[in-house]
C-alpha cells in the first residue's frame, strides 16, 4: 500500500479523531492501519468510520483477538495447508494455499462452513502480524501480502452446489467489510482451462480484495 499522501494524511488525523471514542489499541491507531479503512471507502470518512466500527464490532463477536490459540480441524490442515514462503523485495510475504484439494460442497455438506471461514481468519491474522516490523525499501510499514492459490485437484463436484458458491460469496464479504487493501498480489496457478468457471469463483473474491 502507497505511504499516504498529503491529503490523506489531513483525512487520517480527523479520522483518528472521529474514532477515538473507540480507544484503540496501539496497532490498530497507526496511520497505515486507519488509512486502510480510508481508501476502502474512497476518502469518505462517514463511511469509512463505519466500515471500521463494524469491523471492530466484529472482532470482538468472532474474538479474532484469541484466534491464534484456535486450532482448526484436521480437515483444512490436510486439505489446504497454507504456507509461508518468505518475504518479496518489498518484505511483503507471501503464501501458497493449495486451494484445489478443498472440497466446498463437502465442507458445508458436514456443517464446517463456519470453520472454513475461521480457518482463513486464522490465515490472515498470522499474515497480518508477519508484516509487523517490516517495512518497504522506502521505509514504509508493510501492509500487503501475496497470495498463490493453487488449483490443482479442483473439480467440478467441490463447486457444484448452491451452498459452495454461498460459502464463497460469505468469504468475499468477509474479506471486503474486515481486511480492507492487504492484497498485493493474487495469482493463480494450475487452473486448466477446461476448468475456467470453477476458478471464476476466486475471480470473485479477487475482485472483494483488489477493489477495496
Amino acid at each position: 500500500m502507497a505511504r499516504p499522501d498529503t491529503k490523506e494524511i489531513e483525512l487520517i488525523s480527523q479520522f483518528r479523531e472521529n474514532v477515538s471514542d473507540l480507544n484503540l489499541e496501539v496497532k490498530f491507531n497507526t496511520d497505515h492501519f486507519l488509512a486502510r479503512w480510508i481508501r476502502a471507502r474512497q476518502h469518505n470518512l462517514e463511511l469509512a468510520e463505519k466500515m471500521l466500527r463494524e469491523h471492530m464490532k466484529w472482532r470482538e463477536e468472532n474474538d479474532i483477538e484469541n484466534i491464534l490459540s484456535w486450532t482448526p480441524p484436521e480437515l483444512f490442515l490436510k486439505a489446504m495447508p497454507i504456507k509461508f514462503l518468505g518475504y518479496d523485495d518489498d518484505n511483503s510475504p507471501v503464501y501458497l494455499a493449495p486451494m484445489g484439494k478443498l472440497d466446498l460442497k463437502h465442507i458445508v455438506e458436514i456443517g464446517e462452513g463456519n470453520n472454513y471461514l475461521k480457518y482463513l481468519d486464522k490465515f490472515l491474522t498470522v499474515a497480518l502480524n508477519k508484516m509487523e516490523g517490516k517495512f518497504t525499501p522506502e521505509g514504509y510499514p508493510v501492509t500487503q501480502l501475496i497470495t498463490i492459490l493453487d488449483q490443482k485437484g479442483i473439480t467440478y463436484r467441490s463447486m457444484a452446489s448452491l451452498g459452495a458458491i454461498d460459502l464463497t460469496m460469505q468469504l468475499a464479504r468477509r474479506l471486503e467489510a474486515n481486511y480492507p487493501e492487504i492484497a498485493k498480489t493474487i495469482f493463480e496457478i494450475n487452473c486448466e482451462i477446461t476448468k475456467a468457471k470453477i476458478c471464476s469463483y476466486d475471480v470473485i473474491i479477487q475482485c472483494s480484495v483488489d477493489n477495496l
